[in-house]
């Protein structure tokens, strides 16, 4: 029976670039993917706790259980994340340091357990693990390697390995999850059957001796949980890694993190907001496959689509901005990494697929989107521009090549993109942002073309940019709301089809390309839509202080604003998990102000980013439009980049503002 995990909005994340790890607030493992960041998602369920065995035998206490009580936060904003625990009724104070080593696939939990009684105690620490191993409860084995004292769980060429090094075995107990036989009731009152292996959806319970605690002492004892693709090599790896200690991994994680984070821009800044600036880096990096380049958005938490298509995917348009604020940021080898990567997993026909594994497999799709390509063009010359590499160019320039023609070709006679998905992939549309999209991909590949000595390709493609620019301004532009269209020519139910006929407004039916169905359109989305900004960032369509971009910005703040908790809305009615404000179109406005100049409007709106994180500092997709506050996805990759972007233009350091 497969066991579904539900939605839920992670603590912290920590990884590596191949393993990456989901923790709650309670400092309970919730999710591990491996070997890559994105596929597949192993863990069932990961629990510990600490049993007294003297004076007097207790059950296990588990940590992640009521009332224990705590915080958590990361250290120096590197991904070791620290969650203290305290239980004041049974005097017991545990200190939790999670990160996974930065060259080996190994999620080290370091445990300093505090005795706050007057009495000395016998200890244990006890651990329940049950693994999904490639997301399936079919074809496994656990069991216990004696010799080495190490619990593993197999399935095929997946193997996962929990070691405690330094303490001794006491007990330990294997079954299958979910059945009687399942040893957590068992383990959580302190029995220990020794069953040593166990076939299918296996689960197991394992406890080591931690020794006398007095009064006021401290004990300290790491897990390590390692990924290999046999018993050899996981074994193999766990003995390298004991040969360590716990506090020498965590020191030598958090300098491999403080030496990447300092790379530049803004090292001689510090306080709160250099910390979210660090933070948000960090996010970018471990939301990257270090072998391939590809992002995803974020780490997968909806993996039975419950309330979403999923998260823990790639998509063009996201990596380009990941890309975008990490080359502005001054890591220009990981944003071209993901370029290199965009190139790879091109069509044939110049387009890309709506997303994608960070293998560069083809992920689950509802539909292409032209304004990917456009995006994705325009970030191959931003990241030129940036940094000169001719090497690069070369290797995209056959891509470019490719896109730039598909644009083209896709244009309509109305001179905008054809209709397809919008930005928010729930319209289909001739979009206002994508025509921003086309044209900044279109200018971008002209550049790239005169750079590489194809001037008949350059004077091409600026023309189809500059039909894209007059289209925009032509046939997008509402006077009656003061600014742009969501788009034109949308798609449409049979139903509301019907009610624009009876509101007077254009609206035609015709056949679907089979000539089976009609299907029925609309002539204009008059909706405000914050998407809208991408006239500006950052395809520059318009300068920020067009007049039409004037009136644009005046009506999505006071139409799009929250009165309620502040932040902005994607667009009128959006209904997307009840309709909350993004904290990724908040920043992208804050952004707009920041080139415009108005600094203390962009303030203001960073400030709100700021104050509505998660606990540990992490920025969410959206914030709940009543109370404020994480409401859905979390860290959203796309949120972190917008946070350094509008970061880098307060401080005058964005290149558009130069």
């Amino acid at each position: 029976m497969r066991r579904k995990l539900l939605p839920l909005l992670p603590g912290a994340v920590i990884g590596n670039g191949r393993m990456l790890a989901t923790i709650k607030n309670t400092g309970e493992l919730y999710r591990l993917f491996w070997p890559h960041i994105d596929q597949a998602q192993h863990l069932g369920q990961f629990i510990v706790g600490i049993r007294q065995t003297a004076p007097t035998p207790e059950g296990v206490w588990w940590l992640h259980e009521s009332p224990w009580h705590g915080e958590q936060h990361y250290l120096n904003e590197t991904p070791v994340v620290l969650t203290c625990r305290r239980r004041d009724d049974v005097a017991l104070l545990v200190e939790q340091a999670d990160f996974i080593l930065p060259e080996e696939d190994v999620l080290a939990r370091q445990y300093r357990m505090t005795n706050l009684s007057d009495r000395a105690r016998t200890l244990n620490l006890v651990v329940y693990c049950t693994f999904l191993i490639d997301e399936s409860a079919l074809y496994d084995t656990m069991y216990l390697e004696l010799t080495h004292q190490t619990l593993i769980q197999f399935r095929r060429n997946i193997f996962l390995a929990l070691r405690a090094p330094g303490y001794p075995l006491v007990g330990y107990h294997t079954g299958r999850r979910d059945t009687p036989g399942d040893p957590l009731g068992p383990a959580s009152r302190g029995e220990f059957y020794g069953d040593s292996s166990t076939l299918r959806a296996g689960a197991g319970a394992v406890a080591w001796e931690m020794g006398e605690v007095m009064p006021g002492e401290t004990r300290e004892l790491t897990l390590y949980l390692a990924a290999a693709s046999s018993e050899a090599a996981v074994l193999e790896l766990l003995s390298r890694v004991s040969a360590k200690s716990g506090q020498q991994w965590r020191e030598e994680t958090a300098g491999f993190w403080e030496r990447w984070l300092e790379h530049r821009p803004l090292s001689g800044e510090q306080g709160e907001e250099h910390g979210a600036f660090r933070r948000s880096l960090m996010v970018l990096k471990l939301l990257t496959n270090r072998e391939t380049g590809g992002s995803i958005a974020a780490p997968e938490f909806d993996p039975f689509y419950t309330g979403c298509g999923g998260y823990g995917y790639c998509w063009p348009r996201d990596g380009m901005y990941t890309a975008l604020a990490l080359d502005e940021a001054g890591y220009h080898r990981e944003a071209r990494d993901f370029y290199l990567f965009a190139a790879r997993v091109q069509d044939s026909d110049g387009s890309w697929q709506q997303r994608y594994f960070t293998n560069g497999f083809w992920a689950p799709t509802w539909g292409k989107q032209i304004d990917q390509v456009g995006a994705v063009l325009w970030g191959y010359h931003h990241h030129f521009k940036l940094t000169g590499d001719r090497e690069f160019l070369q290797k995209i320039w056959p891509s470019t090549f490719l896109g730039a023609a598909y644009l083209v070709k896709h244009l309509s006679p109305n001179g905008l993109p054809e209709p397809g998905l919008d930005l928010w992939e729930d319209n289909f549309i001739q979009s206002t942002y994508a025509a921003a999209a086309i044209y900044g991909g279109l200018t971008g590949a002209a550049a790239l073309a005169k750079s590489t000595g194809a001037p008949e390709k350059a004077k091409k493609w600026n023309e189809a940019a500059e039909t894209v620019r007059k289209s925009i301004l032509t046939h997008l532009w509402n006077p009656d709301r003061q600014c742009f269209l969501r788009g034109i020519n949308r798609r449409v139910s049979c139903y509301d089809y019907q009610c624009a006929l009876d509101r007077g407004e254009q609206a035609w039916k015709d056949k679907e390309p089979s000539g089976l169905y009609e299907i029925y359109w609309v002539e204009k989305d008059t909706r405000i839509d914050s998407a809208v900004l991408g006239l500006v960032f950052p395809f520059g369509v318009l300068e920020p202080e067009h007049p039409l971009m004037d009136e644009t910005i005046k009506s999505i703040a006071r139409v799009l604003g929250n009165n309620r908790v502040g932040g902005i809305h994607r667009y009128e009615w959006d209904g997307y998990r009840g309709g909350n404000p993004w904290v990724l179109t908040t920043l992208w406005l804050g952004i707009v102000h920041a080139l415009r100049g108005e600094q203390d409007t962009a303030r203001a709106l960073y400030r709100w980013a700021l104050d509505n994180a998660g606990p540990t500092g992490l920025l969410p997709e959206q914030v709940d439009k009543e109370r404020g506050g994480p409401a859905w996805v979390i860290p959203l990759g796309w949120s972190h980049a917008m946070f350094i972007l509008l970061h880098l233009a307060l401080q005058g350091k964005l290149s558009f503002a130069k």
